[in-house]
């Protein structure tokens, strides 16, 4: 019998997909001789293995820097064609590498070059991405650093903190015993310094680190030390000499730590020096702030290079702890140095952190942190000075602090504090700089102001800041210019003093009412487009009170134009009337909102009620005559025009549905 029909292709096309299955092999064998040969190994020459039956199980080896490398590269690498002519023909492929025998009916297979300069990739082999190291556990760093201390470390740097200890006595507590004269001190503490560091690096070249961390530490500390001494305790040196001496040797040091890749040496000179430094400056001055600056400049730079997280917060904490320290002491706290120092603390920590911000290697948490602390002198010397003095320099804190955090560049973690410790330097230049009705005015439009900005830039931040100044201005005003005893009884402070008309603060009132409602709608539109608030029951909580507020704002703003208009007893009931109408008003456009939803509709009702309440318990007994007519006309119309309108806008909108079910659907293709 013969053979079935289409067996010999079967057959072709099994061998032709053998064929394809043993070239990716030889290609995978390749690439896995060309991972062999890569940089590290660079002197190695990757050989061609053989198999048993005397095939290589591996092509060519082929360089990432360019083309294959090998005994012929072949077309699957980018080389010429094999030179093959009985082969040449339609449907037959070139074979992987000379002497080896063409698959009949395979086609060729195409070359597939890696991105990494023409270098071909494993064939079959997925390109995964590289995997996220993994994020350490909160406190896993503390852990690790106290595990490491271990008892000749913990020896060792104690022994450095000692001799810390001494160079502090033999610069200071020596003088008081005439053991040596203050050059003799100056120059033991020098030649003690360097010593420690030439037997740190001699140690450190023997292989042996713990050691020389602590003594390069202890000696770096001391040289700074003895600087500070020489320039703010016996006067050896001026203040900028001294200044550029103590940077240099921090430096160095930094420099030191750098070169041996330790951000515990690092953090132990910065740490040791800066906690000594009080007792050699002859307490906390500003030239003390000017000399602790020079150690976290210094340690920018190794932040900077290497990262280090722990280095940016305590380089960072010393000139703002002895800053505010500066600040508050009575006999330098008005001073030009003070101000100059309180200054300098923020412009640096300012600068150093634009850097960083840029390249946050370093973690935007600590530099967050470092630039808080920047302006913690300057609000503390501002709060000090008071008056037109320390509204400026707040305000000039302010002005550096906003305009950083409008800089794009800085993660949002760090904008966040800069606009926060901008905002509250900005609040206490405003309480500084005013008093009073312009200072309740400034504050509230503040907040107006910051909550456009938060609507026009759909930001949550601006609307916090602006909220909290509002809410500030608010309390102030109801406390003195708006109380609610005077919008509730007639005469009373401040409106009326006895007989006596206050224009004055009807004028204050009438203004500040105006900014509480404009501040109430423009927080209610900045919520709104932000997304903080909905019209349901979910976010009533925020935006109930915020309508309490525009309701006060606008009842503050009738009465005081009623009185403007009719400083008497008719005037305030008149006033009355009108704020009875308009909350009768405000209830009818919250209905007609709140056809389809229930928050509206149910506060549109609530306000319903407190306007027919107010009628029938205050405006009944407390108004007369025309007022009491007119209160109870006005607004018995409204409402009525409010129920009248809502049950045709209700019946409206339930007979949409019904028509839209009752509308028969149109065949498609009609």
């Amino acid at each position: 019998m013969s053979a079935p029909t289409g067996k010999p292709d079967r057959i072709t096309e099994l061998a032709a997909e053998l064929g394809r299955l043993g070239r990716r092999l030889d290609d995978m064998g390749s690439e896995l001789l060309t991972l062999a040969a890569a940089p590290g190994r660079a002197g190695e020459a990757a050989e061609p293995s053989a198999a048993p039956g005397g095939r290589p199980t591996g092509g060519p080896t082929a360089d990432p820097q360019g083309p294959a490398s090998g005994p012929y590269p072949g077309p699957a690498y980018g080389g010429p064609p094999y030179p093959s002519p009985q082969h040449a023909g339609a449907g037959v492929s070139q074979p992987p590498y000379p002497g080896a025998q063409p698959y009949p009916g395979a086609q060729p297979y195409p070359p597939r070059v890696g991105p990494d300069r023409g270098a071909p990739r494993p064939l079959g082999i997925p390109r995964y991405p590289a995997p996220r190291p993994p994020r350490p556990a909160p406190g896993r760093a503390l852990r690790t650093w106290v595990s490491s201390l271990s008892g000749a470390r913990l020896l060792a740097w104690t022994g450095g903190a000692v001799t810390l200890l001494g160079v502090v006595m033999l610069l200071v507590l020596a003088a008081s015993r005439g053991w040596f004269s203050p050059g003799a001190r100056v120059g033991l503490g020098a030649v003690l310094g360097l010593a420690l560091v030439g037997l740190a690096v001699r140690l450190n070249r023997k292989d042996s680190p713990v050691g020389a961390l602590a003594l390069a530490g202890t000696g770096v500390a001391a040289l700074y030390l003895d600087v500070a001494a020489a320039t703010a305790l016996y006067g050896f040196l001026p203040d900028v000499a001294g200044l550029a001496l103590a940077l240099l040797v921090a430096a160095g040091g930094i420099t030191l730590a750098d070169a041996w890749r330790s951000r515990l040496l690092a953090v132990g000179a910065v740490v040791g020096a800066a906690v000594l430094a009080p007792f050699v400056t002859d307490g906390f001055t500003p030239l003390l702030v000017a000399l602790v600056l020079a150690l976290q400049v210094a340690a920018a730079a190794a932040v900077l290079r290497r990262g280090w997280p722990t280095l940016v917060p305590v380089a960072a904490a010393w000139p703002a702890l002895y800053g505010m320290v500066a600040a508050g002491t009575s006999w330098y706290s008005s001073t030009p140095a003070a101000i100059a120092a309180s200054v300098a603390v923020l412009v640096v920590g300012v600068a150093l952190a634009a850097p960083m911000a840029v390249r946050p290697a370093a973690g935007p948490g600590a530099v967050a942190a470092a630039l808080a602390v920047s302006a913690l002198p300057t609000l503390t010397l501002g709060a000090l000075l008071q008056g037109w003095r320390g509204a400026v320099l707040a305000a000039g804190a302010a002005v550096v602090l906003l305009g950083f955090s409008a800089w794009p560049a800085p993660v949002k973690a760090i904008r966040i504090t800069a606009l926060t410790a901008g905002a509250v330097a900005l609040f206490q230049a405003t309480m500084l700089a005013f008093d009073g009705t312009p200072q309740h005015a400034v504050l509230l439009g503040q907040g107006i102001v910051l909550a456009v900005l938060a609507t026009v830039l759909r930001a949550r931040l601006p609307l916090l800041v602006g909220g909290v100044y509002g809410l500030v201005g608010v309390l102030l005003a109801v406390a003195e210019v708006v109380p609610p005893q005077a919008l509730a009884a007639f005469p009373r402070w401040p409106f009326l003093a006895g007989a006596e008309v206050r224009t004055g603060a009807l004028v204050a009132a009438l203004g500040l009412s105006a900014l509480i409602l404009a501040l109430a709608v423009a927080v209610l539109a900045a919520a709104g487009r932000t997304g903080v608030v909905r019209a349901d029951s979910s976010t009533a909580g925020l935006w109930v009170p915020t309508g309490l507020v525009g309701l006060y704002g606008a009842a503050g703003l009738v009465l005081a134009a009623a009185l403007l208009i009719s400083p008497d007893r008719d005037g305030f009931l008149l006033g009355h009337a009108a704020v009875t109408v308009s909350w009768a008003v405000a209830a009818l456009v919250l209905l007609a909102r709140g056809i389809s939803r229930t928050a509206l509709r149910v506060t549109g009702l609530v306000l319903v009620a407190a306007a027919v309440a107010k009628l029938v318990l205050f405006d009944l007994t407390a108004l007369d005559g025309l007022a009491r007519v007119a209160a109870f006309l006005g607004a018995g119309l409204v409402l009525l025009a409010a129920g009248t309108r809502y049950a045709k806008v209700v019946a409206a909108a339930q007979e949409e549905p019904a028509r839209a079910e009752e509308t028969p659907s149109t065949p498609a293709g009609a």
